[in-house]
């Protein structure tokens, strides 16, 4: 009877091959997800980053554009190189922007 019931549930080879793709596809799914979170994190901290220095003024490499009625938009680009789980051959760079009114330029 034991067997009977281990060789039941003993998988085929069909079985496995539709398994790869699946794996391969919830992988790729894991990997963007991944790459997409550590994306809005990035962009959330050097968001704050130009606000604290639009805010009380820092040092932070910026580039400064004068504005009409006064004071100026303070913009910071940032590329940075993310992590990757399938392909670890080539890093992945985004480029990240954070944008900040400055509405007194004596900071």
């Amino acid at each position: 009877m034991r067997n009977y019931i281990n060789n039941k549930n003993r998988g085929s080879v069909e079985s496995f091959i539709t398994l790869i793709p699946q794996i391969f596809v919830f992988l790729l799914m894991f990997q963007l997800l991944h790459m997409q979170f550590s994306m809005v994190k990035d962009s959330h901290i050097l968001q704050g980053e130009v606000s604290k220095d639009a805010i009380s003024g820092g040092s932070s490499q910026y580039s400064r554009y004068p504005l009409v009625g006064g004071g100026s938009v303070l913009v910071l680009d940032k590329t940075t190189q993310g992590e990757k789980f399938i392909d670890f051959g080539s890093p992945s760079e985004r480029k990240i922007s954070a944008i900040a009114v400055d509405e007194d330029e004596s900071n």
